[in-house]
């Protein structure tokens, strides 16, 4: 039996990613433009100002969702609550038990700057793409519809 933690650092190239971003996509954007024409239909407006709108608003979360991922925004609260309490994340208790045996003492603002520097993340990035792309699509449908 293989040990599964051994790929979860394995990066494919963005060819080999690139259909699945896609497909992504593809599923993101039908779903948008479905309940864009739902909602349209609802409050009697066009049509396409609603589905433009909606793959708009879709964009917007992907790029928010993506920035505050790719950023370190996420762990920025577990480092300071960390630094506040002494609450400490379950992969730092191992190594803070072996500093404290060493006898050194980590310091909390040390923790805390660890959210702020986070480590790369290509699918955060390519989030925040996938949001423009839906922003730019959902500016073309809406002046279509005009």
């Amino acid at each position: 039996m293989e040990d599964s933690d051994e790929f979860d650092d394995v990066v494919l190239p963005l060819r080999d990613r690139f259909g699945e971003y896609a497909a992504v996509f593809a599923v993101g954007f039908g779903v948008s433009v479905v309940v864009g024409v739902v909602v349209g239909l609802f409050t009697g407006g066009s049509l396409w100002s609603a589905a433009g709108y909606t793959v708009m608003l879709l964009g917007v979360v992907m790029m928010l969702a993506g920035g505050a991922s790719g950023g370190g925004y996420t762990h920025l609260g577990a480092g300071a609550v960390g630094a506040a309490f002494g609450g400490r994340r379950v992969d730092e208790e191992e190594q803070e038990y072996q500093e404290r045996r060493a006898g050194k003492r980590q310091d909390p603002m040390e923790r805390l700057q660890k959210g702020l520097r986070p480590e790369a993340n290509p699918r955060a990035f390519w989030q925040v793409v996938g949001g423009v792309l839906y922003i730019a699509v959902g500016i073309v449908i809406v002046t279509l519809g005009t």
